[in-house]
């Protein structure tokens, strides 16, 4: 191959950069006109592509430079190597053409003719540019920004307070700021900011403010400023001057200003409003405020903006981050500026799409308000409301509505750096949330990462980016994880529309532009991602992004497949990519030619099943992020993994097998992240390359300390640290000695050090910054460092260290100050010979410490600290010898005690806020809480379990005030008779404080629980629970109504084969749910289960289930209850069957079960009256043989299974008409015959499973009119030989399941007009050994065959004639024949 010389590449890029400056010098003001001007937008459009082909080209220029050096000496080329020394350039122009397109050296760069061409080629296209632009009248360095920007609408002070809605708290927040003197500075003005995104209703807040009475009577003089864009000192001071003289301002000297302002605001309180303040300028800020210091004190400014860093510039006395409405109050304002009215009373068919629309405003007042008045103008038309909700906020006429604009403005005002990173985030869908660390990387692979000095790195670069977008409202943090951020939805329509050229999320976005020009890519994982569904990337040639979403998955969720034809076959046409993310798919290998996406530079495969990488990953010279985490069947990387010398993150967290690492992992320079590291046994090299590692960042994990070999090989990182279990007696501290992390260490952790003692800098000047320390199985170790002079240290893990028998302060007495002056946790677990734990100091060692934990340590016999005042939660679990205490715990909200028999009795004092106390395994516990002596105020909730002493609950008020605290009471496993009384007669003495907050109490596992008392508990109990009380005879009489003032909501009551009855009297008619379970010997059911036909006595029961009680017979008289919704009866043989009368007309059951009901013969005609009904479940009913004569006329019924009900021999006639039923399920009914007149048309789910009569073949079953149908399940059906064959099915199927098919042969062409299928399973048909020739639907994702022994061969994976048919299916399970 011919190549030209160096110099023409020069020559070219000098044109480059020629042209790109004349193009860049009027960059801003084509940003601007492009929002109208459609030839400005097209020219912007082409330069876009221009640059991404220059991107592409210095890339592959790039890559050759890497591959010949390589070849040539690839040990010379990793030391001296400067190819990508960056180019001095002007740092606009990179705001189209990114760094790797300035960074090339062409020096070591042979040139092809062909890449000439494309050289010249591109030149010629930049020329053409820059012609174009000139015919544009495009403004170079604009600077008339501001004058068209000043043609917004201004805000003033006046509000309609009638028409605002859930600001009330805000309200009362703000003016607590603005009428606080506390914070007030000598000689300077206090300042509150407003923050919030565009649209949220600042100005709002501030107006409601400004106008409410109080301010008006706290403040001298008022101003409203708005200040918007341009922050003009001098027009600001002025209009300040203005409202406080009311008069004419035609100054427009600064100074003169200034001195006047100062002048009229002498000894005056006064507010100031600057209203949507935009300016980051501190000098300029600090002079506009000089005036103002002048006023009284107590004077305020309120700002309001939508960035942080303007709030933290100007902020003195607090910052107030307004969020979104709530939807109601969404709601409501949206309700009135479409309506007219704050309901839809008038308007009902509007009322299903309002609450939408409004939703889809996500709370932002803007939205709501535009939308509403937009559909003011419409009229009350449904079509129009629908097209509302479906539409885009671009969709919107702009004239009439000021949400885009509003948005636009926030997008317009970021430099262009932040612009493409917010852009790139389309490919997010709405709710989508993610990590700061994961976007960060994929800007960085991205090229929009702007590194202006060596010092700094591209990650910390990212982290500013992220953090100016995140203070700009652009990105909020998720309500439910701190660690991760979403947009809102609003936010998210803006991405979308500034990026709609360039991104498409296949989930959420519509295709705006032509498919060949889109760079980015994402999508959901589906389970079975089919190459159909990937179509359109083959016209995506200069895709860059190609990204599975969500990035970051779990493992339980890690289960998707992917087709085959994708991985092989389409990815690695995709030559351009950049950022590549197959997270969370079942990919157990990767084809040989991903090594040819050489512009690849983030390559994420966490949670796959891959097993190795292929040895081409080493021509990825551009790798900057490989991400391996959660790949537990990884066993080995690839030796050519350290040409990756641009690698930054090299992620092997949760990886277990991979216990073998390449060599040279030294000449990664650039290495930041590399979360695990294994020492190989005589691989003494690989150690040392962690010496060239100089960036490295975070945690490592070094795995396999014990093959060191010699302490030169250890160096200096911030470490996890784990030798091997089996080398215990190892003498280990040469190499630890050798380890001394860097000083900045966070956290440090170390396992199975085989050494007696630690090295002498643990616990040392190099630990001054530490946080966390976890100390684990460290079996030889004696004692421990003095960690107790840490400074920092905030947690302290101590674990397995059989060595230790004594704790103490050793080393930290002559500190002068307390040991562990800010350690939080102190955890000790599996400390077998630990026995005495030395604390003099009586005033407390631990002056923050607020969770103390004490986990099986069987010979601890020493008494704990007495004082903790900060300690929050106290857990001692295990430790049988441990002495009783008196403990001052000022703070403690929890308590648990377990398996600690000498802690009683254990005084507890100074304690008033105890939320919770757990007692368990406490033999010597006998009376509670006589065994806690000078017991606190008693905790809402109260567990005790396995006390096999504990005989009574004496709580007495006398001796405890606090006990009416207790909410909840929860008693478990008390051995000998436990009496729930006092002398075995009554809980408390008769008194009205007992207990007064009860609301739950669980007793469980008393296996001697005979009775209750009959007086003393509250009537505030509403959850009872009795479990496992095998002798438990009565219940208390206090949970029938009309003897007490009982409230009790919730009854169960299960394992109590001794109850028989229960006490006379009603059930209070407060009982929403009664559970009664395995109670064996219980006879009759309580009175007032049942509405009594008089209406003397009403039942609000809802919640009714019976299970397990085989002496029950009869229901008492009269009716179930109007407002019972669940009905579950099981395993009650003896019970006599439902009765018509027994069930109201106006019933309210939606969910009835039953299951092994001997008795039922039919069911009753009255069922047709259960006009709420939404599913019923027949099962095991042994005696029923039929339905009601007349069917089920269920309107509502959704869901109907029929199972093991031997005599039933047809099913409801006049199916046809349960328009509702959607899932029928029919499973081993021997008798059952096809129903007479068909199926119910609407059904989503069909399982027939083991019904011998249904002997009609399946063609004569009409499924083809099921139009709904999405699953079908067949097994032990009609014999058939072939399927489909004659037999129509409806294209809507999804899945189909087939089993146990005893003649079926083949499987039929007729599948593939299944154009919807995508899960199909065929198990233990024996004879089954055909698939049609044609092939399988193209939909379908996932074939399993199971116990088909003659098909089986014939589909294995390369070999069976059928694999080229099936091989494109993502999911194939084929599974042998059972032997």
């Amino acid at each position: 191959m011919k190549y030209a010389d160096k110099d023409k590449i020069s020559s070219e890029l000098k044109k480059w950069q020629k042209l790109l400056l004349n193009i860049n010098a009027s960059l801003e003001d084509a940003e601007e006109k492009q929002t109208w001007s459609g030839s400005v937008k097209l020219w912007l459009s082409d330069l876009r592509d221009i640059a991404y082909d220059a991107e592409d080209i210095i890339d592959e220029l790039t890559f050759e430079s890497f591959r010949h050096q390589i070849m040539e000496d690839t040990d010379s080329f990793l030391s001296t190597y400067n190819a990508r020394r960056r180019i001095s350039f002007y740092m606009k122009v990179r705001r189209y053409i990114s760094t790797c397109c300035l960074s090339f050296n062409p020096s070591t760069v042979k040139f092809s003719t062909k890449m000439e061409s494309r050289l010249k080629s591109l030149t010629t296209r930049l020329e053409e540019a820059v012609a174009v632009k000139n015919g544009l009248a495009l403004v170079e360095n604009d600077r008339g920004r501001y004058e068209r920007m000043k043609e917004r609408l201004r805000s003033s002070s006046l509000v309609d307070e009638s028409h605002v809605y859930g600001r009330e708290r805000d309200r009362e927040a703000l003016l607590d700021l603005l009428m606080n003197d506390s914070d007030d500075g000598v000689g300077d003005i206090g300042v509150v900011s407003v923050v919030g995104m565009a649209g949220v209703g600042k100005t709002t807040l501030a107006q409601l403010v400004y106008n409410d009475a109080k301010v008006e009577s706290f403040f001298d003089l008022r101003v409203w400023v708005c200040v918007s864009e341009e922050f003009d000192v001098v027009k600001v001071t002025a209009t300040v001057l203005q409202a406080v003289s009311m008069e004419g301002c035609n100054l427009k000297d600064l100074n003169l200003l200034q001195v006047s302002l100062k002048e009229k605001l002498f000894g005056k309180k006064i507010l100031v409003v600057l209203d949507d303040v935009w300016n980051e300028n501190y000098e300029q800020w600090e002079v506009l405020r000089m005036p103002f210091i002048a006023a009284e004190a107590g004077s305020r400014i309120l700002v309001t903006t939508r960035n942080e860093r303007v709030a933290s510039i100007m902020t003195t006395c607090g910052t107030y981050r307004l969020k979104e409405l709530t939807n109601d109050d969404c709601l409501s304002l949206f309700t009135w500026h479409a309506l007219g009215t704050l309901d839809f009373e008038g308007h009902p068919s509007l009322r299903g799409i309002g609450e939408e629309i409004a939703r889809k405003c996500k709370g932002l007042p803007l939205a709501a308000k535009t939308l509403g008045g937009l559909l003011r103008t419409k009229g009350n038309h449904q079509e129009e409301w629908e097209d509302v909700l479906k539409s885009k906020i671009w969709d919107l006429p702009e004239e009439r509505s000021s949400i885009l604009p509003a948005l636009r403005l926030s997008y317009h005002y970021l430099p262009f750096h932040l612009k493409r990173c917010f852009s790139y985030c389309d490919l997010f869908p709405k709710d989508y949330e993610f990590e700061k660390d994961e976007l960060v990387l994929l800007w960085m692979a991205e090229g929009f990462l702007q590194q202006t000095t060596r010092e700094k790195q591209m990650k910390d670069i990212g982290t500013e980016y992220f953090r100016d977008l995140q203070s700009r409202s652009f990105f909020q943090q998720s309500t439910s994880d701190r660690a991760r951020y979403a947009m809102h939805d609003l936010i998210n329509d803006l991405a979308q529309y500034v990026s709609r050229e360039t991104c498409f999320n296949s989930d959420g976005d519509k295709l705006y532009a032509r498919v060949e020009k889109l760079r980015h890519f994402s999508f959901l994982r589906h389970q079975y991602d089919i190459s159909k569904r990937f179509e359109i990337l083959h016209q995506m040639e200069s895709l860059r992004t190609f990204m599975a979403l969500p990035i970051h998955t779990s493992p339980w969720a890690a289960s998707s497949y992917l087709s085959n034809n994708v991985l092989q076959e389409l990815l690695p046409r995709l030559v351009r990519l950049r950022v590549l993310s197959l997270s969370g798919y079942c990919i157990e290998e990767l084809p040989h030619q991903i090594g040819g996406l050489i512009h690849l530079r983030y390559f994420n495969l966490s949670y796959t099943r891959i097993k190795s990488l292929p040895d081409s990953v080493g021509s990825l010279f551009s790798l900057q992020t490989l991400i391996l985490h959660g790949c537990k069947n990884l066993v080995k990387l690839p030796q050519a993994i350290e040409n990756l010398i641009n690698l930054h993150v090299l992620d092997l967290t949760d990886t277990e097998n991979l216990t073998e690492m390449p060599m040279h992992l030294g000449n990664l320079k650039n290495l930041q992240i590399l979360s695990k590291f294994f020492v190989q046994k005589d691989r003494r090299p690989n150690f040392i390359d962690l010496k060239s590692l100089l960036h490295l960042r975070k945690e490592i994990s070094i795995r396999g300390l014990e093959n060191v070999v010699g302490t030169r090989d250890a160096g200096e990182y911030s470490l996890d640290m784990q030798w091997s279990p089996d080398f215990l007696d190892v003498d280990a501290l040469p190499v630890f000695s050798m380890l001394q992390p860097h000083e900045n260490l966070k956290k440090i952790r170390v396992a199975f050090y085989g050494g007696t003692q630690f090295p002498s800098w643990f616990g040392g000047s190099s630990l001054a910054n530490i946080v966390d320390i976890n100390l684990s199985n460290c079996r030889n170790v004696m004692s421990l460092p003095a960690l107790g002079g840490l400074p920092s240290l905030k947690k302290l893990s101590i674990e397995g260290m059989d060595g230790i028998k004594e704790l103490g302060m050793d080393g930290v007495k002559e500190l002068g100050f307390k040991p562990f002056p800010v350690l939080e946790v102190l955890q000790f677990q599996n400390m077998l010979k630990w026995e005495y734990w030395y604390h003099p100091y009586e005033d407390g060692e631990f002056p923050s410490l607020h969770e103390l934990v004490i986990h099986n340590c069987p010979n601890l016999n020493q008494k704990l600290p007495r004082y903790l005042p900060s300690l929050v939660k106290l857990i001692v679990k295990g430790c049988p010898n441990l002495v009783d205490s008196v403990l001052n715990l000022p703070s403690l909200h929890e308590l648990n005690i377990e398996d600690c028999k000498n802690m009683v009795p254990l005084s507890l004092v100074g304690v008033t806020s105890l939320d919770t106390v757990k007692i368990r395994g406490l033999p010597y516990l006998k009376c509670f809480p006589d065994g806690f002596q000078q017991f606190p105020g008693a905790p809402k909730h109260l567990l005790i379990s396995n006390c096999s002493g504990l005989t009574s609950l004496r709580l007495k008020v006398t001796e405890c005030e606090n006990v009416a605290s207790i909410e909840y009471v929860k008693v478990n496993g008390s051995s000998p008779p436990l009496s729930l009384a006092e002398n075995g007669k009554n809980l408390v003495p008769k008194s009205q404080h007992f207990l007064k907050s009860l609301e739950r109490l669980h007793i469980e596992s008393c296996p001697k629980l005979v009775s209750f008392s009959e007086t003393g508990f509250s009537s505030t109990l509403r959850h009872l629970q009795l479990r496992d009380c095998p002798v438990l005879t009565n219940l208390p009489i206090w949970i029938m109504s009309q003897f007490t003032s009982c409230l009790l909501e919730d009854l169960e009551i299960e394992e109590c084969p001794s109850l028989t009855r229960f006490p006379s009297g009603r059930l209070p008619p407060t009982l929403k749910r009664l559970k009664l379970q395995d109670c064996t010997s219980l006879c009759s059911l309580p009175e007032g289960l049942m509405q009594a036909d008089n209406n003397k006595y009403a039942s609000y029961l809802e919640h009714l289930e019976i299970i397990g009680c085989p002496s029950l017979k009869n229901f008492p008289e009269g009716k179930l209850p109007t407002s019972l919704k669940v009905l579950r009866i099981w395993d009650c043989w003896q019970l006599k069957p439902l009765l018509d009368r027994m069930l109201p007309d106006n019933a309210s059951l939606e969910y009835v079960d039953i299951l092994k009901y001997s008795n039922l013969e039919s069911l009753p005609e009255s069922l047709q009256n259960l006009m709420c009904l939404v599913e019923l479940n027949i099962n095991s009913c042994k005696d029923l043989e039929c339905f009601p004569e007349i069917g089920l006329p269920l309107p509502n019924l959704r869901t109907l299974n029929i199972c093991s009900c031997d005599k039933l021999k047809s099913l409801p006639d006049q199916m046809l008409y349960l328009t509702s039923l959607q899932y029928l399920t029919i499973c081993d009914c021997p008798r059952l015959s096809f129903p007479r007149g068909g199926l119910p048309p609407n059904l989503l789910s069909l399982e027939i499973w083991y019904c011998k009569e249904l002997k009609d073949p399946v063609s004569k079953w009409n499924l083809h009119t099921l139009t709904s149908l999405r699953e079908f399940s067949i097994a032990g059906g009609p014999d058939m030989v072939s399927f489909p064959h004659q037999c129509l099915l409806p294209p809507t199927l999804v899945s189909i399941y087939m089993a146990s098919l005893n003649n079926l042969k083949s499987l039929t062409v007729n599948l593939q007009n299944l154009l919807s299928l995508e899960e199909l399973e065929v198990v233990e048909c024996p004879k089954l050994r055909n698939l049609p020739r044609e092939g399988l639907p193209a939909t379908l994702g996932r074939l399993c065959i199971r116990n088909c022994s003659l098909l089986e061969n014939r589909c294995s994976r390369d070999r069976g004639e059928y694999w080229p048919l099936i091989a494109h299916i993502p999911c194939i399970e084929i599974v042998a024949t059972d032997i």
